[in-house]
């Protein structure tokens, strides 16, 4: 499985009603920017030129990533194995942290997709951060 950072925005945020399924499953957490998206409604952000939304960036812990992906898949509704929901899609997307970009996971609105430039780098990315 690809290991990609998390990047959050809502209820998964440190001190959110969420963030249980984060708390002791990552290795550090920095303040994030996603440019190129805004919030459309209180939880849920697309893309939009011009404009930026607020996070944090979640590196998660190799020996529980995929048991605490999947737990917050489960909270946003994605079919098992899926990167599809009802209200929320996972999607690769370049977030901003101490001036480095980032290629992260995000929930987004279900009719926003991944740059088709981000999926040849998405290993490539995997590979960088463990070196970091």
């Amino acid at each position: 499985m690809l290991q990609l950072p998390l990047f959050v925005f809502g209820t998964l945020r440190q001190s959110e009603c969420n963030h249980g399924y984060l708390a002791g499953a990552y290795d550090r957490v920095l303040p994030a920017r996603l440019p190129g998206f805004s919030r459309v409604a209180p939880l849920m952000i697309a893309r939009e030129a011009n404009s930026v939304v607020d996070g944090e960036l979640y590196f998660l812990s190799p020996a529980t990533y995929a048991a605490t992906l999947s737990g917050c898949d489960q909270l946003e509704e994605l079919a098992s194995n899926s990167l599809i929901g009802h209200e929320y899609h996972r999607i690769a997307v370049r977030a901003v942290a101490e001036s480095v970009e980032f290629i992260a996971w995000a929930y987004v609105r279900p009719d926003v997709v991944t740059e088709d430039l981000l999926l040849p780098l998405i290993a490539i990315e995997q590979e960088r951060i463990q070196h970091l």
